[in-house]
């Protein structure tokens, strides 16, 4: 089990530590050299600079150790104990307000690269494609010639029986048989399947006529297209920004090479899963919400709401993942690493 540590603060030691180590050799070699002009009147006058170069190598190896430690923390370490917490899997609202220790451009930064901020867009987008894309109702196509043709002859066929029962009307099959009217065994149902594709513009398929009825305004298809881009967009920059950010700040040995790898393996594992569960954490919270009417802003608030929460939530899961198969590789690289070094170090 790991122990938790301010991987900065030891960062920051270990940098002390080495300039520490760097004067104590500087010091011996200067007592030294004053030394060297008395030597014979000094006793032991040659250890003093092996003395202090002792210390001051076992100074630079504990300086490196720390360093290593407090790397391997938050590289490894520190990400899981994140994902334990119950901390990561709630909002923060308060990455959507402004701090008044930042400037106006980190502020914004900084907000639109919060998970907080990046479930809006992604939820709305859901929300609406949602509210729109589906439409479930079969609209009359009376506009046109075949369209009233077959509304009448719906029309015929839901009003006509062969005979009435008991007040319910029954149709007469070829083998002279009486079933219920509509039911299963009425033989006229294929004509009337067909008649309604005559009839009406059947869900998912392209208007022809009556463009204003049943189909999704253009501001929500287009504004549903673009939060959803910008969702996506959001999410991938935030962990890319993130994942260079942190190897110029703990890794500053990467060359750019090294660190182009590292952000677009990020990308792929860590940025992959985010996008990914919060696409379709956004699709479910937008289909739940709009069961839960919320007042004043009604069913297409709910859809918004349960579309920004369910973005949030799983866009954390998707991440979650990622950074366990991205934990995963670094485990078989550095494992790789200890094998090579073993043999040919």
């Amino acid at each position: 089990m790991g122990v938790r540590i301010d991987p900065d603060g030891v960062i920051a030691m270990s940098g002390a530590t080495l300039g520490v180590a760097t004067t104590i050799d500087a010091i011996g070699g200067d007592i030294t050299g004053q030394i060297e002009r008395v030597d014979q009147w000094v006793e032991g006058a040659p250890e003093a600079r092996s003395r202090t170069g002792t210390m001051a190598e076992t100074l630079a190896l504990l300086a490196g150790a720390a360093r290593e430690h407090a790397v391997h923390y938050v590289d490894h370490e520190r990400p899981i104990e994140e994902l334990r917490s119950l901390g990561y899997w709630l909002p923060d609202f308060g990455n959507l307000l402004p701090h008044g220790d930042q400037t106006v451009t980190e502020n914004i930064e900084r907000i639109a690269r919060s998970d907080e901020f990046g479930a809006i867009p992604l939820g709305t987008a859901q929300a609406l494609m949602e509210r729109y894309r589906n439409f479930m109702l079969y609209v009359p196509s009376s506009d046109t010639h075949t369209g009233r043709q077959a509304l009448a002859e719906l029309d015929r066929l839901f009003t006509t029986s062969d005979t009435v029962h008991q007040g319910r009307p029954y149709v007469r099959r070829a083998s002279g048989l009486y079933v219920p009217s509509l039911s299963d065994a009425d033989p006229r149902l294929p004509r009337i399947h067909q008649t309604i594709d005559e009839a009406t513009y059947a869900p998912g398929r392209q208007f022809t006529t009556g463009t204003s009825v049943g189909r999704p305004p253009t501001w929500a298809r287009t504004g549903g297209r673009v939060l959803g881009v910008a969702g996506v967009g959001l999410t991938l920059w935030d962990v890319g920004a993130s994942q260079w950010e942190h190897d110029q700040r703990y890794h500053p040995e990467y060359s750019t090479a090294q660190r182009v790898g590292s952000t677009s393996y990020a990308l792929a594992t860590e940025g992959g899963g985010a996008v990914a569960g919060g696409l379709v954490g956004a699709h479910y919270g937008a289909v739940l919400g709009s069961f839960v009417p919320i007042p004043v802003v009604g069913t297409l608030g709910g859809a918004l709401i349960g579309g920004a929460i369910g973005a949030f939530v799983g866009s954390k899961a998707g991440k979650a993942v990622g950074q366990g198969l991205k934990q995963a590789g670094s485990a078989v690289a550095d494992g790789a690493k200890k094998i090579w070094d073993g043999l040919f170090g």
